[in-house]
């Protein structure tokens, strides 16, 4: 089976490609989903591409590039986030994959405004890749912090009789390592109302590692990334001293809750956000919470230290067009830096 790439024009084939993804990626795809996607970045406009049979002229695939602004060693350039992979169940052996991909990369070569771009990809698409000679910076690994075990014991032990006891002392005993990571007094912590405003693109200027790479984080990110998302529920936790922003924290409430960043003055006031929206989640229907960082990442230490433990873990891929010259320097990647 032999297909054909081009470029897809996001006003005429805006159908189709929410057609594509939904039929072969998410049931998450739709025309919301689309306009804050692609149409809506601020960081500026989406690549698209689309994958057809060259016989039938079906429409079998389709990948896309999201601009993202990323700070490298201090400097501010642009990069892209690769991602809405998809193919058809037919065509998915290595070859029309590869093709895709290949066709993806070299599109971004020719965006001469493209510093590097970056991918999570999957399993198939992490052996295109290295097909094409391109290995995996690191691990993105996800750190998990139990909330509750009433249905992990309830499943362990059977009888409810016997697992509610147990549930009992075991969530006794997590509320108690809470109060041993909380920080002292000075901060004030309150979910934030209303758009970020210029304070948190000042925090996150005079925050950021002047050593290593990673997603500018600004107030114009937060309000699209997390304020305006069309399907999941973000709140942003602020941590205040004297009514100056020190530090705040992104996350999701459901039964898997999710860190998606954060961003702070210290590693103090970064260890008392987490635990402060560990003991909000408590109060919610949440039984784990997550937070994802990669294997080299210093902050994978303080996660480790607050209670949480490693899990499962997915390939970063990270693509330099011109050269490898920065594809030894050390990433700040978190959960919110996917694609969507």
């Amino acid at each position: 089976m032999k297909i054909a790439i081009r470029p897809a024009d996001l006003k005429q084939d805006k159908d189709l490609l929410i057609a594509t993804l939904g039929r072969y990626l998410t049931s998450s795809s739709n025309e919301e989903r689309f306009r804050w996607l692609y149409e809506r970045n601020p960081h500026g406009p989406t690549r698209a591409w689309l994958a057809q049979d060259s016989a039938s002229g079906a429409t079998v695939g389709a990948s896309a590039a999201f601009p993202r602004k990323i700070v490298v060693n201090g400097s501010e350039t642009t990069g892209w986030v690769l991602g809405d992979f998809c193919i058809a169940d037919d065509y998915r052996s290595l070859g029309p994959a590869l093709q895709l991909q290949r066709a993806t990369l070299a599109a971004v070569d020719q965006l001469r405004e493209a510093t590097c771009c970056y991918d999570f990809p999957s399993r198939q698409l992490t052996a295109a890749y290295r097909r094409m000679g391109i290995n995996p910076v690191g691990q993105l690994i996800r750190f998990a912090r139990p909330l509750r075990f009433d249905r992990k014991l309830q499943h362990i032990i059977k009888s409810r009789v016997l697992a509610q006891p147990a549930s009992w002392i075991a969530n006794s005993a997590t509320r108690l390592r809470d109060i041993r990571f909380r920080l002292g007094p000075g901060l004030d912590f309150e979910i934030h109302k209303g758009g970020c405003g210029p304070e948190f693109t000042q925090l996150a200027d005079a925050a950021a590692d002047k050593n290593g790479i990673q997603v500018k984080r600004s107030a114009e990110n937060l309000n699209w990334r997390y304020l305006q998302h069309p399907f999941v529920h973000y709140q942003i936790l602020t941590a205040r001293e004297a009514g100056k922003l020190q530090g705040y924290l992104v996350f999701s409430s459901s039964e898997h809750a999710q860190v998606a960043e954060w961003c702070s003055a210290s590693d103090d006031i970064a260890a008392a956000l987490i635990n402060e929206s560990v003991r909000r989640l408590r109060k919610t229907n949440a039984t784990v919470v997550s937070t994802w960082l990669l294997d080299k990442d210093p902050r994978s230490k303080l996660v480790k230290e607050i209670g949480f433990w490693p899990r499962e873990s997915t390939p970063v891929m990270v693509y330099w067009p011109t050269s490898e010259s920065g594809s030894n320097n050390q990433w700040r990647f978190m959960y919110g830096d996917r694609d969507s």
